[in-house]
């Protein structure tokens, strides 16, 4: 009885009594458990691989927009001023030998326009490159663009470049609100500077000999007072140095003269 009452241990019916005195069931000294099998691991896919992954498919998406309207930009930009960069081409050749002139601006002129009314209206050229796409003026078939070749003994003497696509909205010239003033526009300005001023695009630019150049701008606008269409002509020269040396405006009677009737 002495082995019962040593402090700190408990005889079995001790055990069960008091597991069960609290309302629990007693642990089993004796049940053996199983061990638990080791849980698998699930794979997972990497959470950093992702996002980089989505960052490199955006960044090639934008690279090729971005290639893609360059692309459309440069096409759209030449073809629209295919004409006025062949005859700067052909300017910068005056005075060569035709042959080795286009072959520098890169485009062969032809003796006669597939245009009848651009041979009827000119007739004293060696050589014409016009476009191959067509607008129509007043109803008549015209190339966007012509460059009409002068030579003298096979040799270059001068260019004159016709923007016919920039009459095809209206006869009488690019539009606007009112008269353009070009007094203010002083000498000795660059040609950048004097479209800057006018917001006008040349309908025809000439070259001549020692390097000089000759623009003409047409415009438009309605008087307010009697209604009309008004129409202008203003002309600027600048010399082999690129500096403006002239510049006037004339006002044409375009109606006049498609009404005049000839004498009888």
């Amino acid at each position: 009885m002495a082995d019962q009452d040593r402090t700190g241990e408990l005889s079995i019916n001790n055990y069960f009594d008091e597991g069960l005195a609290d309302g629990t069931e007693p642990n089993n000294p004796f049940e053996v458990l199983e061990p638990e099998e080791p849980k698998k691991k699930k794979k997972t896919v990497s959470k950093r691989r992702q996002p980089k992954r989505k960052r490199i498919l955006v960044v090639l998406c934008v690279l090729a927009v971005l290639i893609l309207a360059l692309v459309i930009f440069i096409f759209v930009q030449r073809r629209r001023n295919d004409g006025q960069r062949y005859a700067r081409k052909f300017s910068e050749n005056i005075g060569k030998q035709i042959t080795s002139a286009q072959k520098a601006a890169g485009i062969t002129p032809k003796q006669r326009s597939d245009y009848a009314t651009l041979n009827s209206l000119y007739s004293s050229y060696q050589g014409i490159a016009e476009s191959s796409r067509s607008c129509r003026i007043q109803g008549v078939k015209m190339p966007e663009w012509a460059i009409f070749l002068n030579t003298d003994a096979e040799e270059l003497t001068n260019v004159t470049y016709y923007n016919y696509n920039l009459l095809e909205k209206n006869v009488f010239g690019t539009e606007r609100k009112a008269y353009i003033d070009h007094q203010p526009i002083q000498r000795g300005s660059s040609v950048e500077a004097v479209e800057q001023t006018l917001d006008l695009v040349p309908y025809r630019i000439q070259y001549l000999q020692g390097k000089t150049e000759l623009r003409e701008y047409r415009y438009c606008y309605k008087d307010g007072d009697s209604g009309e269409i008004v129409s202008y002509v203003i002309t600027a020269l600048w010399d082999e140095n690129g500096v403006l040396t002239d510049i006037s405006q004339t006002k044409r009677n375009y109606i006049g003269t498609l009404l005049a009737s000839p004498e009888a």
